[in-house]
């Protein structure tokens, strides 16, 4: 991939997109591209906070602590996904791990850069700390996620979560979630076959539709009613 190829990708992301031109070129111009083999680790807890991310293709997990579980995949990250503002602005240590899951390319906004832009234009906050709330909403959900017992609940709220829901907004659908049945289990802490079940289950009733390295959610209000359901019961 070309970095021209990557920054438009970047620039029509969820987040960066909703921000005027001149913050989209500003951000832009001092971002560099990365490239990951397969299973490469782009960080691990615990290291030096040095740059902030945007996948622009690809797809990277990202793994936490769990105290009963162990080591989960939390998050599965495909294109348009930012990450690793809190630790860089902070300049605390990184507390998750980035790995890519399939061959991946990254935008990296390096520390340093963001210190200069911040310290030429002080407005440039605003920005980087709507991306923290944003992130942060997402990443409870995932949380929230996890925590769910009920196997087929979980699949359908991970489908949600992966879709783009927020607490207060729904995507419209059809949505494409560029995950294989193997990488959803384990972003789930599920059995492959589980996931295979229940996906055949979501398949049969028309709310999803498998296809090569993707799963397409088609009805992302039933799903969404399935999950309130359990939840009002």
């Amino acid at each position: 991939m070309q970095i021209e190829e990557a920054i438009a990708i970047a620039r029509n992301s969820r987040w960066l997109s909703q921000h005027e031109r001149h913050v989209q070129d500003l951000l832009c111009s001092r971002m560099r591209l990365v490239s990951l083999p397969k299973g490469r680790t782009l960080f691990d807890i615990e290291d030096s906070a040095n740059e902030v991310y945007c996948v622009v293709s690809g797809c990277a997990v990202i793994t936490v602590p769990h105290p009963v579980e162990g080591m989960l995949n939390a998050h599965v990250m495909f294109a348009g996904r930012w990450f690793g503002e809190p630790a860089a602005l902070g300049k605390r240590p990184r507390i998750m791990s980035v790995s890519a899951r399939r061959p991946t390319d990254l935008l990296a906004l390096p520390q340093q850069a963001i210190y200069e832009l911040l310290k030429a234009d002080p407005s440039l906050n605003w920005v980087f700390f709507n991306l923290m709330a944003w992130n942060v909403e997402e990443y409870l959900l995932h949380a929230v996620d996890l925590l769910i017992v009920d196997p087929r609940i979980r699949l359908c709220s991970r489908l949600l979560t992966f879709g783009g829901r927020l607490l207060s907004y729904l995507p419209p659908g059809p949505i494409s979630i560029p995950l294989t049945q193997e990488e959803l289990a384990g972003a789930s802490n599920m059995s492959r076959s589980t996931v295979f079940h229940l996906l055949g289950e979501l398949v049969s009733q028309g709310i999803c539709e498998l296809g090569y390295r993707e799963i397409r959610i088609l009805d992302m209000g039933r799903l969404a009613k399935i999950v309130e359901e359990a939840s009002a019961g």
